[in-house]
């Protein structure tokens, strides 16, 4: 670091954490609680160039502007993907046997090349749920917080995921009306929902009722717990769309609590 350069710490303000709409003891999801409880702090860069400073943790006064926050989500996932854990998670699903297009199942990877596909949520959608929930409980986050989420939730087989041969993918992509059915979509994805939902968005909701009103469609649903959380869904995008602005007008104790979002069940 030249003479030019310094790096100094800013202590996160109050109206970064008042941004929140849930307590920490919420966001039930992460590693190093030590580190998260006892460092509430924001490191920053600063030089003579730029005296404002490069901050190090993100929070929703630094990701306020849409442009800044697509770059942290991009960047983000660009690394989560070219990251061994990610290649190694493939390996896993195909040493399982899913080593197959799940659409042309006599196409197999001695054939063709096999892709991880997020189903009806994408990994960018994937993202922004996960971030926002950390922004939301803990106040704040960094990119080596989200690839170690999406690194933690891939292996926890959380995340809903299809193998499908490059050809089909492609399709998919071009189809907005593709439907691949629950039957073939391996992970545990209602599990990420109500363990995030502090990041459900509207979009989100919608894309996840949208999918569930598909199997109901195909008569795939046999478990209530589809329907439960298909009801869910537009609760909990709308609690915290309406406590985003409610909060930096109310802040007091009593809101957080265990709110309204709040569940007392795991959907199977």
């Amino acid at each position: 670091m030249t003479e030019q350069q310094s790096t100094s710490i800013m202590i996160a303000s109050k109206e970064d954490f008042e941004t929140r709409i849930a307590t920490m003891k919420d966001y039930d999801v992460y590693l190093g609680l030590e580190y998260i409880y006892n460092n509430p702090v924001i490191s920053t860069l600063t030089c003579a160039v730029d005296p404002t400073g490069l901050p190090f943790e993100q929070t929703k006064a630094t990701l306020i502007d849409i442009e800044r926050y697509k770059r942290f989500l991009d960047n983000s996932i660009s690394r989560f993907r070219r990251s061994r854990s990610y290649k190694g998670y493939k390996s896993y699903l195909m040493c399982m046997g899913l080593d197959r297009c799940q659409i042309l199942g006599n196409i197999d990877d001695s054939m063709a090349e096999i892709e991880m596909h997020h189903n009806f949520l994408t990994i960018f959608d994937i993202s922004i749920l996960i971030s926002m929930h950390m922004l939301n409980t803990i106040g704040k986050i960094t990119t080596f917080d989200l690839i170690s989420l999406l690194i933690q939730e891939h292996r926890n087989n959380n995340i809903p995921v299809v193998m499908l041969s490059k050809t089909v993918h492609e399709v998919y992509h071009h189809s907005p009306d593709f439907y691949i059915p629950l039957s073939m979509t391996f992970g545990k994805w209602w599990d990420l929902l109500v363990k995030y939902r502090y990041g459900i968005t509207l979009d989100i909701a919608n894309k996840v009722i949208k999918y569930i009103n598909k199997c109901q469609e195909h008569n795939e649903l046999t478990n209530i717990e589809y329907f439960k959380l298909k009801e869910s869904m537009e609760s909990w995008a709308k609690y915290n769309e309406r406590s985003a602005t409610v909060v930096n007008t109310n802040y007091n104790n009593n809101f957080y609590g265990n709110g309204y979002i709040d569940v007392n069940y795991t959907y199977y």
